[in-house]
């Protein structure tokens, strides 16, 4: 059976994204793909069962699951806009942070940059808010501005080993290199296991060796930058294939000293790893999804957020926030229930309108309704 695949053009607020699907059979996989003016912005993809022999794929099943994720992807990048626009009558400075993550992690700067400084305007010592404004501006390669943000945030007494390496990347990108290695080795310092920020403290030594020097042949990379390099590599959240192509590509270009092709590739490579709370992303969508998605979400759909909650169990289970978020969870999956429930008893009537208890039970549901959603509005504002 051949691979086949789905092409959707999504025009949003005088943006026009296109969004391609397609099933690799071979890989047994679905991937989807969003692009803007011809440029990739985001990949998803989803794994898929078949049998043993590819060949006796069922083509109806992978149409629909193709069709099925195709869809999800396109109702996923909607709904932020949509969400975006049904938080201008709020000020909630959370939630604006939350879409400016989910912003961020698309590659859509502009509006993840907007969130963040509207959730700063709600809230000038939200923290977070700040940081992810400096991030933003880091990755869409703004970097005085990057610098000016993480500046104040310093001036905060934020002490995070992430932002001081951001910080130092900051002062890198704008040739200071005393200021980005003295950060580089201060978030070290914190942190010694801080593999990235090694690899960029070489990576500064490396283009502070170049600096002014009469023959660049004679500068070799120093070794310093693959072996760090490496050990990024190893780290368990890059151990996916297409991070492995990268990290490899990377490392065979760094053997033939080529400095003029290195210096772009490793910039750009070190902006990549720039990240801001990939594990809390579709934790963050489900909330807001929730609140200000305009529509109540179905029971199917929360379950697909359940893995995002228990993913990390052995590794996040001291921490108090992991377990506060599988609580809100787990009453906004009592809540689509609350609602199955609700229609249950509503088919009960329609079959039977003299049904007494189905009655009964639909109108002591009914008058608690209103307070649950309440409670849980609450809870999460």
């Amino acid at each position: 059976m051949d691979n086949f695949g789905l092409h959707d053009k999504i025009e949003i607020d005088n943006r026009e994204f296109h969004v391609h699907t397609g099933t690799l059979i071979e890989n047994r996989k679905v991937i989807s793909e969003v692009f803007e003016k011809g440029m990739f912005l985001i990949s998803r993809d989803y794994p898929i069962s078949l049998r043993n022999e590819a060949k006796s794929a069922d083509y109806d099943f992978l149409n629909h699951i193709t069709e099925e994720f195709h869809q999800s992807v396109i109702d996923e990048l909607e709904a932020l806009y949509h969400i975006e626009g049904k938080l201008e009558r709020y000020r909630h400075p959370k939630s604006h942070y939350y879409l400016g993550v989910l912003f961020l992690k698309r590659n859509l700067y502009e509006e993840a940059i907007r969130q963040f400084q509207i959730a700063i305007d709600q809230d000038n010592n939200f923290i977070k808010a700040m940081l992810g404004l400096g991030v933003g501006f880091l990755k869409s390669r703004e970097y005085q501005a990057a610098l000016e943000t993480f500046e104040k945030a310093r001036e905060m007494n934020e002490k995070y080993p992430d932002f001081i390496n951001y910080h130092g990347l900051a002062y890198l990108f704008l040739g200071d290199y005393d200021h980005s290695t003295a950060l580089f080795k201060e978030a070290i310092a914190l942190n010694p296991n801080y593999v990235e920020a090694q690899f960029n403290l070489g990576v500064a030594l490396y283009k502070s060796a170049l600096d002014g020097v009469k023959d660049a042949r004679a500068v070799a990379v120093p070794a310093r930058v693959s072996i760090y390099l490496k050990q990024v590599r190893d780290l368990k959240k890059y151990r996916v294939p297409h991070w492995q192509r990268e990290f490899n590509q990377l490392l065979e270009l760094l053997k033939d000293n080529n400095h003029q092709v290195i210096i772009p590739q490793l910039e750009q490579f070190q902006l990549k790893l720039v990240d801001l709370l990939a594990d809390h992303e579709k934790i963050y969508e489900f909330y807001l999804r929730f609140l200000f998605g305009g529509k109540e979400l179905p029971t199917e759909t929360i379950r697909k957020y359940e893995q995002y909650f228990f993913a990390s169990k052995t590794d996040q289970n001291h921490y108090p926030d992991y377990w506060n978020d599988i609580g809100t969870y787990n009453l906004i999956k009592s809540r689509g229930l609350y609602l199955k429930a609700m229609s249950e008893f509503e088919k009960a009537l329609s079959l039977s309108p003299d049904f007494e208890d189905a009655q009964q039970n639909l109108n002591r549901i009914r008058s608690h309704e209103k307070g649950f959603l309440i409670l849980l509005r609450a809870i999460l504002k």
